[in-house]
């Protein structure tokens, strides 16, 4: 017979070191920390199923997954710059232009992001294109001088809000876009396009006085008819008065000239002053 052999125990420290690395190994593969300034989106035989410490959420700490079964991919929560060097630009009066724009943009939809682009890393890179797009596009709408006033930061809201929708897409808000430069190719004449826009503008006064003109004396045309108008009416409701307003333009006329040495001698009874004297059978079209 074969003696029995003695079965040794572990030694009660060794068997709790044991015990405690194996619930440290376990506890970092169901815990995950998530750090303030990450975004943790949480994939599940690769696909989204939720995310941690997301915009606007408070999530930050200690999440639980499921070891093996589930994936965590970081997501930047912060401000991404997208820089944009050296586009080119054709306005729309034909004036080739070299744009440096800058955008910042932040996660908003990990799950889209992800979805779209197959990775959260390198967004910059990934956008720029698309920055790119929206900056030919939208400059090109303007004229030379309309893309100048973009570059001082004037009217740049229809800019960022349709950077802003193609952001979108990818999960993305942008919270900023700017234009850092805006100049023109080497070797184009500054003097030439300055003397185009002079040449334009000057058109540009020279239709508009013209139509001015052309209203005015349309204007002037109509106010002189309804005059004429008025007058025949007046004369035919009471001759009188039309005789005597007559008279009075014509003594406004003859003694109201400021600075006139022009000495007319009148007797006292004499048919031009009879409206001075009440007489209404005044007629002004008959003289002396």
């Amino acid at each position: 017979m074969h003696p029995r052999r003695r079965i040794r125990s572990l030694p009660p420290g060794l068997g709790f070191l044991i015990a405690g690395v194996v619930a440290v190994v376990l506890f970092l593969l169901v815990m995950v920390p998530v750090p303030q300034n990450r975004e943790a989106l949480v994939l599940r035989m690769g696909r989204p199923v939720r995310v941690l410490n997301g915009w606007g959420d408070q999530g930050a700490g200690l999440a639980m997954r499921w070891p093996v079964l589930e994936q965590v991919v970081w997501v930047e929560r912060r401000q991404m710059a997208v820089p944009l060097d050296a586009a080119s630009v054709t306005t729309s009066d034909g004036q080739p232009l070299v744009v440096d724009a800058y955008a910042a943009v932040r996660v908003v939809d990990p799950a889209r992001l992800y979805l779209a682009l197959g990775s959260a890393d390198h967004v910059p890179e990934l956008l720029r294109p698309v920055l790119a797009s929206v900056v030919q596009r939208e400059v090109g709408r303007r004229s030379f001088a309309g893309a100048m006033a973009l570059a001082r930061g004037e009217g740049l809201a229809p800019l960022r809000a349709a950077f802003d929708r193609e952001a979108r897409v990818y999960g993305l808000a942008v919270a900023d876009v700017r234009l850092r430069r805006l100049a023109m190719p080497e070797g184009a004449a500054l003097e030439a396009v300055y003397a185009r826009m002079s040449a334009s503008r000057e058109a540009d006064a020279a239709a508009i006085a013209a139509q001015a003109h052309k209203d005015a004396e349309t204007i002037r045309a109509d106010a002189q008819a309804l005059a004429a108008r008025t007058y025949a009416e007046s004369f035919g409701k009471d001759p009188q008065f039309y005789d005597f307003y007559r008279a009075m333009q014509s003594y406004d006329t003859t003694f109201a000239q400021k600075g006139s040495r022009t000495a007319i001698v009148l007797s006292p009874d004499s048919a031009y002053l009879r409206q001075f004297r009440g007489d209404s059978s005044f007629k002004p079209h008959s003289g002396e």
